[in-house]
């Protein structure tokens, strides 16, 4: 039973590209625990003596702020796992495959949640069999997606048949798998689901036009909506399907899911992230407030969900 003498260990940072809003994340909810009176302990993952140091801290529990490769794919959860300390957020499996854009995608579809065309491309096929295969399965504009990075890293938006093969050449220089797809023109939004249930949906309005790292970490630099203003039908639609991809990969804790619509205004998933950002600018905390629920009661919520034996 985790009560306020629990040692809570905020875990954060580490070796992926992430890392550094893995620590405003991790920082911001070590604060937000500690002032509503937990036993919290802020610490630095390092994968090579990660049990040691939990062990040496008492934790009793981990609080999961990592973003990224080895925190939001299965690794840090078997880990824990193993070790019998109990975590929060998804579990092994599920938190492997809302990782990978390529698996997820192919869950999603088999389930019938809509998601844009799209097709897998690796490597080690060679890049000229890449670019081969992409010209003759999509039209342009197009995106490109490195399977498992988060927060907008290495995507690629292609707009023209000449800006191709210098495109394919970087998001390759991020990741050997790839996920190529139909760009969507219409506007994006994000529904965080806690325990199942869908908070207010988000419209992401970025000011250049583009959500991209800078637009997603910088202060001022997109617009975020909510409730969003859109038909009770959409709001309605995109809530039902972020809760079914939430019972689908058998999540827990929060997970937010990305959405963006075509030209015709139909919803399209774009992913889902089982470690949502929990920084100033992050979009969990803002649908949350909207439903009247404070910074430090959403990361107490997603305390009490931490346990172990987790899909």
């Amino acid at each position: 039973m985790i009560n306020k003498e629990t040692k809570v260990v905020v875990l954060m940072g580490g070796p992926s590209t992430e890392a550094e809003v893995s620590r405003n994340t991790g920082t911001a909810i070590a604060e937000a625990l500690a002032s509503i009176g937990y036993h919290v302990i802020p610490m630095e993952y390092d994968p090579h003596h990660v049990v040691e140091n939990l062990k040496a801290a008492g934790a009793e529990v981990v609080f999961i702020a990592l973003h990224g490769k080895y925190g939001e794919d299965g690794t840090i959860q078997s880990v824990l796992e193993l070790a019998r300390i109990p975590y929060t957020g998804s579990g092994v499996t599920s938190s492997a495959i809302t990782m990978d854009k390529i698996m997820s995608s192919h869950l999603f579809k088999q389930a019938g949640l809509p998601m844009a065309h799209s097709h897998p491309y690796f490597l080690k096929d060679g890049k000229e069999q890449v670019i081969s295969g992409i010209l003759s399965e999509f039209s342009f504009p197009m995106v490109l997606k490195p399977a498992c990075e988060g927060s907008t890293i290495g995507i690629e938006i292609v707009k023209k048949k000449e800006d191709l093969k210098a495109a394919v050449d970087r998001v390759f220089k991020v990741e050997g798998r790839i996920l190529a797809e139909d760009y969507l023109g219409g506007h994006e939004f994000t529904v965080s689901v806690i325990d199942g249930k869908a908070l207010p949906v988000i419209e992401i309005c970025p000011h250049s036009g583009q959500y991209d790292y800078h637009s997603k970490y910088t202060k001022g630099a997109t617009d975020y909506i909510v409730p969003a203003p859109i038909s009770q039908e959409l709001a309605l639609s995109m809530s039902r399907i972020a809760e079914k991809g939430y019972r689908i990969c058998e999540c827990s804790g929060a997970v937010r899911f990305d959405f963006k619509t075509d030209k015709e205004g139909h919803p399209f998933v774009l992913e889902a992230n089982s470690i949502p950002g929990m920084t100033s600018t992050s979009l969990v905390p803002k649908a949350a407030a909207a439903q009247g629920i404070s910074f430090p009661k959403l990361c107490e919520m997603i305390l009490m969900e931490a346990g172990l034996d987790k899909v």
